[in-house]
């Protein structure tokens, strides 16, 4: 693959070449979708190749095998269907639960998915990490995921829960981890977590080391992290870059056509990826450096590129 100018030149001036090639990471941000053929049938094939493109990168980069104590706690299973779904925050997951809750059974008769809050949503589904044979289910039930382009899943995450006010969540993230981020920068115990800027964000969330609580939170942290797809077999890998396809696919694949015969749109959409360059445009090269580090290992593992 033909790479930019700057990075063709890279054994003339190394020091020059990575200050751009970090310097168009931080305006630039591309991800890789596969196919331009977007048809439900595709679905299937991408996966297939995604699944081993995981497999690969997890031998070659020697990551942990062993299942992330956060993985357990963000999978949700049907026992009818023998099927696991492992959800990860702003990758259309509160439309996949909604799902969730109408082919388990749990959502009263007459009663639209589309109807429930989003509280009920994300706090009373069943989770593995509490099932007494979690290890069976593990080992037998079908198992799936669904990812998203890493830096425009952080972002989607920053515009949610701190630039935007956010009611109806249980947890006030202006509150609990916006003040925290502008007393860490600004040296100041006046902040009130409502301005948080993006560059600040991002320092936080791509310090090195396993973080605090605050820097661990479900909306950024790794995808790779949540569901451990070095020590979990999916069946299914799907994208965010292909919701639509991959959804419907699943529908079927699941047998709850019958159920639900579209799958539920987002309440609260924002197209994050439309803004990457606004956003990661004011980035420092450290800031830049120290995010891909971070979240190297979901841009290597799912297949995502930037430049």
């Amino acid at each position: 693959m033909k790479g930019p100018v700057a990075v063709r030149r890279c054994h003339l001036l190394p020091l020059l070449c990575l200050t751009t090639v970090l310097l168009s990471f931080a305006h630039f941000i591309y991800w890789k979708t596969g196919s331009d053929v977007l048809r439900q049938d595709d679905a299937p094939k991408r996966s297939d190749a995604l699944k081993q493109h995981v497999m690969d990168t997890c031998k070659q980069l020697s990551l942990p095998t062993n299942l992330s104590g956060e993985t357990l706690s963000h999978m949700h299973y049907d026992d009818s269907r023998k099927v696991i779904y492992c959800f990860i925050p702003k990758v259309a997951c509160t439309s996949w639960k909604r799902v969730w809750f109408k082919m388990t059974g749990m959502l009263k008769p007459g009663k639209d998915e589309n109807s429930l809050d989003r509280t009920t949503v994300h706090t009373v589904l069943p989770l593995l990490a509490n099932a007494k044979d979690k290890e069976e289910k593990l080992r037998t039930y079908k198992k799936f995921m669904l990812v998203r382009h890493p830096a425009v899943r952080v972002l989607s995450a920053y515009r949610d829960k701190l630039e935007n006010a956010d009611k109806v969540s249980l947890y006030n993230f202006h509150k609990m981890i916006g003040k925290k981020i502008e007393m860490k920068y600004r040296g100041t115990n006046a902040g009130s977590g409502h301005n948080v800027t993006f560059p600040e964000f991002i320092r936080f969330i791509s310090e090195p080391g396993g973080g605090t609580a605050e820097q661990r939170n479900e909306h950024w942290l790794p995808m790779h992290t949540l569901c451990s797809p070095c020590s979990v077999h999916y069946d299914f890998i799907g994208k965010f870059e292909h919701l639509k396809e991959d959804s419907e696919y699943l529908l079927k694949w699941l047998g709850v056509t019958d159920l639900i015969s579209e799958f539920p749109a987002a309440d609260r959409p924002f197209q994050a990826k439309s803004h990457v360059s606004k956003y990661y445009g004011q980035l420092s090269v450290k800031e830049t450096v120290a995010f891909h580090t971070k979240y190297k290992s979901d841009f290597l593992l799912f297949n995502y590129t930037y430049m």
